[in-house]
C-alpha cells in the first residue's frame, strides 16, 4: 500500500470512527423531561369577543389558562390548539373541539417525551374579571361612582415546590382569581426552602379588617449580591410575573395588568402602615426608604400574532400608551417606630388622565388596569433598606359610571 493510500485510509478511518461515535450520542441522548404548554391558542370564536391576548403564553408554574371573552357571550363547542414543550404530547389533542358553556372546566394532560412525567393543565373561558362591588356602592350608574374592593382576605400556598403566598380574589360566580402576583418566584432562586414569612411578601392576620398582604425588602444573600440583586423589596400588583426573566431581565419580569371593564378609574384608597430607615444607592448617595404605589390604566399594543405586550418595569410609568396613572406622594407616608402597634392610616392616590378616555374601547376590553404595592421606592433598581415594611389593607377602585358608548 502506498503512502498515499495509507493516508486517505487513515483518514476514512477517521471519519467512520466520528461518525458511529456522533451516531453514539445521538442514540444516547436522552429524551426531553418537560410537560409544558408553551402557547394555547383559540380557534372558533367570533371576532373582538376573545380579550386580551389572541396567543396565551402561561409561565410554567401556571396549571390554570383562562380565557377571557366579552361579557354577555356564551362559549360553547371551541378548539384549542396547543404549542407544547418540544416531544411532548396532550390529551385531549390540539384542535380537538370541547364545550366550554357555562365555565366549566376542561382538564388536559401533557405527557413529556420520555413519557415519565405528566402534567393536569385546567382550562376555562370566563368573562372578565369584576372585583366585587363595594357594599357603599348601590349601583345607581348615573349617579354614584363605581366603588370595587381587594381585601387580601383570600391567598394560599403556592402551588408548586416553594411555601410562598399567593393572593387570589373571587368573581361573583364564586371562583378563584389569581390576579395579583409578586416577585417571591423570583427570591425562591436565592432561598427556595424558607418559611412563607421569610419571603419578601406575604399573608398577616392582622390586617384592617381579617388579613392582610406584608411586603418585606429582604436581603438575597450572596447570591443576590453576586449577580448585581442584593435586595428584593417586596411587592404585590395586578398582573403576572415571569419566572424566565427574573434573572436575565429582571424588570421585564414584572407583566403588570389585567383585562379591565369596569368604568373611568379616578382614585384608588387603601389602608397601610409603613416603616423604613435609611439606605446608600448605588453611588453610595444616602437616601430614605418610602413605598412605591401607583396604578395605571393603559391600551396594551398587539403583536402580530395577537398577542397582548403588557407594560413592565421599564415602562410601567413612562410608557407612550397610557391612559391614566395614579402615583403616591411621598409626603403621605406616616412612618411608625413601631409597625406591630401602630395604628393603619388611610392613602389615597388620584389618577391624572395622560390621553383621553374612551368609553368603546373600555366596553370592547381594549383598556388593561395595575395597582402596584412595593416596600421600597427604589426596589426595581435593587436598592432600598433591608427590612422596610409595608402593610397594605382595604383598598379600593373607585370609577366614574361610564355612559353606554
Amino acid at each position: 500500500m502506498n503512502i498515499y493510500m495509507k493516508h486517505l485510509y487513515k483518514i476514512l478511518s477517521g471519519l467512520l470512527a466520528s461518525l458511529l461515535l456522533l451516531c453514539g450520542c445521538i442514540q444516547n441522548e436522552p429524551l426531553n423531561m418537560e410537560a409544558d404548554i408553551l402557547e394555547c391558542s383559540v380557534q372558533g370564536l367570533p371576532k373582538g369577543v376573545l380579550l386580551g391576548a389572541q396567543t396565551i403564553k402561561p409561565d410554567k408554574s401556571d396549571n390554570q389558562i383562562i380565557i377571557r371573552i366579552s361579557g354577555g357571550y356564551e362559549a360553547g363547542m371551541l378548539s384549542l390548539e396547543f404549542v407544547l414543550t418540544p416531544g411532548a404530547t396532550i390529551f385531549p389533542e390540539s384542535g380537538a373541539l370541547l364545550d366550554f358553556s357555562n365555565e366549566q372546566e376542561q382538564k388536559y394532560i401533557v405527557t413529556s417525551e420520555d413519557g415519565r412525567w405528566k402534567k393536569e393543565y385546567t382550562i376555562v373561558v370566563r368573562p372578565p374579571f369584576m372585583p366585587k362591588p363595594d357594599e357603599d356602592d348601590d349601583g345607581d350608574e348615573k349617579n354614584e361612582k363605581k366603588i370595587q374592593s381587594f381585601d387580601f382576605d383570600n391567598y394560599q400556598k403556592f402551588d408548586g415546590d416553594f411555601n410562598f403566598h399567593v393572593f387570589y380574589e373571587k368573581s361573583l360566580s364564586g371562583e378563584k382569581e389569581f390576579i395579583w402576583a409578586s416577585g417571591n418566584r423570583g427570591f425562591a432562586l436565592t432561598n427556595k426552602n424558607a418559611p412563607a414569612e421569610n419571603y419578601p411578601t406575604f399573608a398577616v392576620a392582622e390586617g384592617k379588617s381579617g388579613s392582610a398582604a406584608r411586603l418585606v425588602t429582604r436581603s438575597t444573600g450572596s447570591f443576590g449580591a453576586m449577580v448585581g440583586m442584593p435586595i428584593a423589596a417586596g411587592n404585590l400588583f395586578l398582573g403576572s410575573f415571569d419566572v424566565s426573566q427574573a434573572l436575565a431581565a429582571p424588570l421585564l419580569a414584572t407583566r403588570f395588568g389585567i383585562p379591565y371593564m369596569v368604568g373611568e378609574p379616578v382614585e384608588i384608597t387603601f389602608w397601610y402602615k409603613f416603616q423604613g430607615g435609611a439606605f446608600k444607592d448605588k453611588n453610595g448617595v444616602e437616601r430614605q426608604d418610602y413605598p412605591s404605589i401607583y396604578a395605571v390604566l393603559y391600551e396594551p399594543e398587539v403583536t402580530g400574532d395577537g398577542g397582548i405586550i403588557f407594560l413592565n418595569g421599564e415602562n410601567v410609568l413612562s410608557a407612550n400608551n397610557i391612559i391614566s396613572a395614579a402615583e403616591l406622594d411621598t409626603a403621605q407616608v406616616i412612618r411608625s417606630k413601631n409597625i406591630a402597634t401602630a395604628e393603619f392610616t388611610q392613602g389615597s392616590i388620584q389618577f391624572v388622565p395622560r390621553k383621553a378616555f374612551d368609553a368603546q374601547k373600555l366596553a370592547n376590553g381594549k383598556y388593561y388596569i395595575t395597582i402596584v404595592f412595593a416596600s421600597s421606592c427604589r426596589g426595581e433598581r435593587f436598592e432600598g433598606f433591608i427590612g422596610s415594611t409595608l402593610i397594605v389593607d382595604e383598598v379600593k377602585l373607585i370609577a366614574n359610571p361610564t355612559p353606554t358608548p
